[in-house]
């Protein structure tokens, strides 16, 4: 399908948030794997060690530039496939086997690396422009955590369209009714607090019943994760993250949850309730792929708190130039 130039879409304007991004799900690694990472613009490597734990570096060697995705793991250490330097999960270097000594400086992190998390089944990643260390922890749901819900399917895509516009969405009142077909306009509560933001929105939905008031409550602490919770004659909770590929492609990964030993009937309704929802993305996902970011929408009345999601979504942009360090705050 052809669509747009991004020059003509008005991402140019719109610059790639900071924040915790996944950028794999954990079963995609496995031990001693090395995985090439394309995301933000730029690249990376994420590696498993023999132990099980992932690290996150720059892609390239400091000795003669080769690319760290050919290398290979050696038990706790990534090891470079040009002249096998052995290098640690800190980024310094452990061993050069032609070389009984490794210079201090190259003990040390001579590799950049990653502020890395994995939690929940998902790997994250901290991506800044500058640099700036993390400025809030990743977010795990405690229904997955402590609860014992049961995963029911997860989901990738990969969309033509800037970051912002996806969770965006859930903020857009109006498209509930024309787009996915609910009835009347829907109650919404929004609210902003630091890097968080919640947004509950009260509407008829479709069930296998019938139409029934219902309610989707839409919490996310920064630009990458988002958690939402139906609540009707089910309850189901999708789990989101969203991964700004570059300044006009997202990748939005989907995790399903529901509580455990449900009844057959209810297990019904929750499969019904499952695959309306993804039918309710793939309607969106023609929208987003043609659509036009407007700095100034002509809002009215019913549109929905979309202002204030922008004020607030303008926070994890960092409009200093990548190159120029960070101060302490």
């Amino acid at each position: 399908m052809n669509t747009i130039s991004t020059a003509t879409r008005g991402y140019e304007q719109l610059p790639i948030p900071f924040g915790w991004f996944a950028i794999a799900m954990s079963d995609e690694i496995a031990a001693t794997q090395v995985k090439e990472i394309a995301c933000f613009g730029t690249e990376f490597v994420v590696w498993r060690s023999e132990s099980g734990v992932l690290s996150a570096f720059d892609p390239y060697c400091p000795h003669l530039g080769s690319h760290l995705g050919l290398g290979t793991v050696v038990g706790e250490n990534l090891q470079c496939a040009f002249h096998h330097w052995a290098f640690n999960r800190e980024g310094g270097v452990s061993g050069i086997p032609y070389s009984d000594l490794v210079p201090p400086k190259l003990k040390r992190a001579c590799i950049r690396t990653w502020p890395l998390e994995e939690r929940n089944g998902v790997v994250f990643v901290w991506y800044h422009p500058r640099g700036a260390a993390p400025k809030w922890d990743v977010v795990v749901a405690p229904e997955v955590e402590t609860d014992g819900w049961v995963a029911a399917g997860r989901h990738e895509w990969t969309i033509n369209i800037h970051i912002q516009e996806i969770t965006e969405n859930s903020t857009d009142s109006a498209h509930f009714r024309s787009v996915h077909g609910t009835q009347g306009p829907p109650d919404t509560e929004f609210k902003l607090e630091g890097w968080s933001r919640r947004n509950v929105v009260e509407t008829e939905m479709p069930t296998p019943r019938g139409p029934m008031l219902g309610k989707i409550d839409v919490s996310a602490v920064g630009p990458g994760q988002s958690f939402t919770r139906f609540t009707d004659v089910t309850d189901v909770l999708l789990v989101q993250q969203t991964t700004p590929v570059d300044s006009e492609t997202t990748c939005i990964r989907w995790q399903f949850y529901h509580p455990p030993e449900l009844s057959e009937g209810k297990m019904r309704v929750t499969a019904a309730r499952l695959r309306d929802l993804l039918k309710q993305l793939e309607q969106d996902i023609p929208i987003w792929q043609r659509k036009r970011f407007l700095p100034d929408p002509q809002l009215v009345k019913g549109d929905g708190p979309i202002r204030s999601y922008r004020q607030q979504y303008a926070r994890f942009y960092d409009f200093e130039s990548p190159d120029q360090p960070v101060t302490a705050e």
